[in-house]
């Protein structure tokens, strides 16, 4: 119950935020983005599967709300607002994309990291491209960003059953590609 308490004092603390952010308050949209700023980095991996395209669309996601905001009727939907601004500018660019350049990026190169962790880490990000937009999203926020499903349920707004099927269906559809390699 003290989860639940806290989660809505954050919500409630992010829509008085956006509201003086509303008022031109250029501070208030600064700690807005700093709030925020790992949620929408995870929802930008999980569409790109690169952090340096993560980080740009990211960017890009915060420049577009903060040209949107006033348009924002209810200041507590931020976090599902921006992630939907997320996701659009993620499938934009996906669009853009010739067919050649649709392909998972190469694992970053570590010196110290072996090389079957090198490996594994391909094969990961390789199964999680194959997965939808959402289902993807919904993966990296519960076991990247350790998100319950009414959680992510309401930054993607799905019902909570409806994160739970997708959740069960693209582990299936991950266990079933890893264990084709």
């Amino acid at each position: 119950m003290q989860e639940q308490g806290s989660e809505k004092r954050g919500r409630s603390d992010i829509a008085s935020l956006v509201i003086r952010a509303q008022q031109q308050d250029s501070a208030a949209f600064a700690a807005l983005i700093k709030r925020t700023e790992r949620l929408v980095l995870a929802v930008a991996f999980a569409a790109t599967s690169d952090s340096d395209s993560a980080g740009d669309l990211a960017q890009d996601a915060f420049l577009r709300a903060f040209k949107k905001l006033p348009d924002l009727q209810d200041p507590e939907r931020f976090e599902p607002w921006i992630c939907g601004i997320v996701r659009r500018l993620a499938i934009d660019q996906f669009r853009r994309r010739r067919p050649q350049q649709m392909r998972p990026p190469p694992p970053v190169e570590s010196p110290d990291r072996p090389l079957q962790a090198r490996e594994q880490s391909r094969q990961i990000a390789a199964a999680l491209a194959r997965l939808d937009d959402i289902s993807r999203c919904a993966v990296v926020l519960r076991y990247y960003e350790g998100l319950s499903s009414r959680q992510i349920g309401e930054l993607l707004e799905l019902s909570p059953m409806a994160v739970d099927m997708r959740l069960t269906r693209a582990r299936r559809q991950l266990h079933e590609h890893l264990s084709a390699l």
